[in-house]
């Protein structure tokens, strides 16, 4: 990416995609080399020349694209021109438009599916006339936000994120780098906090400035019990039944049980690891500590406990997102694990609430109903604004 008071421009191709598709072009041309001149192998056969030439030209013309080929966009202020391109080192495709045109930065989440693999990615794009220039698409949130500002505050529109659900939270450019305390007291803007809800499960303590929040394990239910142990028992069953020729290994070398047994605990690991996790996310608290300062939230498990926190000059975003089949927006799986949601959704949960700042995004006040989310949501906001 390259930038400039009047320009920006990000290009793609070349790096790693060159390494990646330099064996299939080598493949592609030695296979057709090998057609043409009819070189024959130790038993005097040789490839069909009507085989090389369209299997080997599909394996050349997919490597020639990944190692050769090149695209960008540009937005030039002094031209007043948006730019799309595409070519095999130099530009031979252009789509062109005015740069006025760009109505606005949008951020979407996206599920990827192949026969081997599901990730999610972020994609930015800027939307024009009912057409869409695609920036980029990370797999990494933060990094899709950051760029997304970077191109929103360069042609002066406004950001849509998307990537929770929903129509998406939008922001006005000259708000990017505003903090909430910012934005609040540029509106005039005072938070009024709600009575707490009658029966409300959480701890709280308010004093002098220093908001101390303590929402309660939501508890471990027999389905997750369930999955658990299912997780669990299926491979440990699986690895024992057709490895239980290799369990009486009295007899065998002592290098090779040392190998054996660390290649069983390497396997074991992970398939403790899941399932525990499952179980100690139930069993888990959170402690949210806010004052004026920073926002911090730590899980409490019984056998560890794990804090992060944002700077509250550094928070942009502060919102109730609220789970989906509660009439509202969308969980992103990414930024709420999938156990906390399946364990929203059994025990009726109205939201979690969001804090997002460029460099990192922090959930909490998962298993509140919609009333403690939108209290703790207020109390939270009043101390941050303060």
């Amino acid at each position: 990416m390259t930038t400039h008071p009047e320009r920006y421009e990000k290009k793609s191709g070349g790096g790693c995609l060159m390494l990646f598709g330099l064996p299939f072009l080598a493949a592609g041309l030695a296979i057709m080399t090998l057609g043409v001149l009819g070189v024959k192998d130790d038993s005097g056969n040789s490839i069909p020349i009507y085989f090389a030439l369209p299997f080997g030209g599909v394996f050349a013309a997919v490597g020639a694209g990944l190692v050769f080929g090149r695209g960008g966009i540009v937005f030039d202020k002094r031209t007043n021109e948006a730019i799309k391109w595409w070519g095999l080192l130099v530009p031979m495709k252009r789509t062109v438009a005015p740069l006025h045109s760009m109505k606005e930065v949008a951020i979407t989440k996206e599920i990827r599916r192949s026969d081997k693999s599901t990730y999610t990615v972020y994609p930015v794009r800027v939307a024009h006339a009912g057409d869409q220039f695609k920036i980029c698409e990370p797999r990494d949130y933060q990094k899709a936000r950051q760029e997304a500002e970077e191109v929103a505050k360069f042609l002066n529109v406004e950001l849509r994120d998307a990537s929770a659900g929903g129509e998406g939270v939008v922001r006005q450019a000259a708000d990017l780098d505003q903090s909430i305390r910012e934005q609040a007291r540029a509106k005039g803007e005072i938070v009024e906090i709600p009575p707490m809800p009658a029966g409300a499960r959480i701890r709280h303590d308010l004093n002098g400035g220093r908001l101390t929040l303590e929402i309660p394990a939501p508890g471990v239910s027999p389905v997750i019990l369930i999955m658990a142990a299912v997780m669990f028992l299926a491979p440990v069953g699986f690895m024992a039944f057709f490895l239980q020729g290799f369990f009486n290994l009295d007899e065998a070398p002592s290098l090779f049980r040392i190998v054996f047994y660390s290649f069983f605990l390497l396997f074991l690991a992970p398939v403790v690891l899941i399932p525990g996790r499952m179980v100690l996310s139930g069993m888990s608290k959170e402690r949210i500590t806010v004052t004026p300062d920073k926002l911090e939230l730590s899980l409490v498990a019984p056998y560890w406990t794990r804090a992060k926190s944002i700077p509250a000059s550094e928070i942009e975003e502060l919102e109730l997102i609220r789970h989906e089949g509660n009439g509202g927006r969308e969980v992103n799986p990414e930024q709420v694990p999938k156990i906390v949601k399946n364990l929203a959704l059994l025990g009726g949960g109205g939201g979690t609430i969001m804090a997002r700042s460029d460099k990192q995004t922090l959930n909490f006040g998962r298993m509140l109903n919609r009333e403690e989310a939108e209290w703790v949501l207020a109390l939270v906001k009043r101390v941050l604004t303060s």
